[in-house]
């Protein structure tokens, strides 16, 4: 397995979503990558058969890359003679390496898989995807591909989560639910709170208040909580001891910490968690699409959810290591926010918080 050595971007960009839309489309694609596929009808053997000729993958992603490359040593080790190249990034950069590739017809990537539903509802209704032919995406196994294969050929593949989390040292008797943070023990520096630089985080206090009342955040300001400008330095927080308790940790970030020893916990709120759910897609300008749909199938079996989901969400129930199945994640609506949107609600954030 080669895996690409550009790392870009901290635990928190997994979160972004870009509004980035698809540009005009022109060029054209020459490789015609959806006659090569082996259909769905065939069988299994069939497309395993046509993905080890093509003998590689390439795959861009914006999943953690520590959980991206085990999971293609797996399919590697399941599928000998199919080498994977996995291409780690930023949503936005990836999808405009991908219209670039649609555009110019000179295809790199095989599959691609993005949190931006921004950016991939527009390409599916432009029939950039190639239906999908592994027996777990078209109904013939675990993965529930009516709920979660979506018209335009996208797949939900698992999701980043954000929960609360606490000091079990400074903080005792833990969390349940995000009003808990409102004790009054906790006020004057001892929560932890996200200023809400992009977009994405405007969502979460959208969802707050959606889910816990108008109020919600207002009477989380009135804590006096200390601001962070991401997870990371907030969980960093919570295992020294700087805050009680966290209000945007990354699990996936602090169940190492946890397991080591540190104080730390962390409990997903009852009626589900803000995330970023991850969508794939197999893309038209593929030049190895067979190893291309063989690969996203294994990435929604058990085994990659195993690997590709630790301490997230996953499109299976009970996957070891997991924390919330995906139906149980925030859909960020990217129509409430625009420009306009996000820029009132940092006013009026700002107003409360600082």
């Amino acid at each position: 397995m080669r895996s690409d050595p550009r790392r870009r971007g901290a635990l928190l960009i997994l979160l972004s979503i870009t509004t980035l839309l698809a540009a005009g489309c022109g060029g054209g694609n020459d490789n015609n990558a959806e006659s090569k596929v082996v259909p769905a009808s065939a069988g299994m053997d069939e497309l395993v058969a046509a993905a080890k000729k093509e003998g590689q993958i390439t795959v861009y992603s914006a999943q953690d890359l520590t959980a991206l490359n085990n999971l293609a040593k797996a399919f590697e080790a399941k599928y000998p003679g199919i080498d994977v190249k996995t291409v780690r990034g930023v949503d936005g950069d990836l999808g405009v390496k991908v219209e670039t590739e649609f555009n110019t017809g000179k295809g790199i990537a095989d599959m691609y898989v993005s949190a931006s539903l921004s950016w991939v509802k527009p390409q599916a209704e432009a029939k950039r995807f190639l239906a999908p032919t592994g027996p777990e995406l078209t109904g013939k196994g675990d993965y529930d591909a009516k709920q979660y294969v979506h018209d335009g050929n996208y797949f939900e593949t698992n999701s980043a989560v954000l929960t609360f989390g606490w000091n079990s040292k400074l903080y005792s008797k833990g969390l349940t639910d995000y009003p808990d943070l409102l004790d009054p023990s906790l006020a004057g520096g001892k929560i932890g709170v996200i200023e809400p630089t992009a977009p994405s985080i405007v969502d979460f206090y959208l969802w707050l208040e959606e889910t816990y009342g108008a109020d919600f955040v207002k009477k989380l300001a009135a804590q006096k909580p200390r601001i962070y400008p991401s997870s990371l330095p907030m969980g960093e927080a919570l295992q020294s001891g700087e805050i009680a308790a966290g209000s945007f940790i990354a699990p996936i970030a602090l169940e190492p910490a946890k397991k080591k020893g540190a104080p730390v916990d962390y409990r997903m709120p009852p009626d589900g968690a803000w995330g970023a759910r991850y969508y794939g897609m197999v893309l038209e300008s593929a030049p190895h699409p067979n190893a291309g749909q063989l690969f996203a199938d294994f990435m929604v079996t058990a085994k990659g959810q195993e690997l590709i989901t630790p301490s997230a969400g996953s499109v299976l129930p009970k996957i070891p290591g997991t924390v919330i199945t995906n139906d149980k994640v925030r859909v960020q609506d990217p129509a409430k926010l625009t420009p306009e949107a996000v820029a009132a609600y940092q006013k009026k954030w700002k107003s409360l918080f600082q």
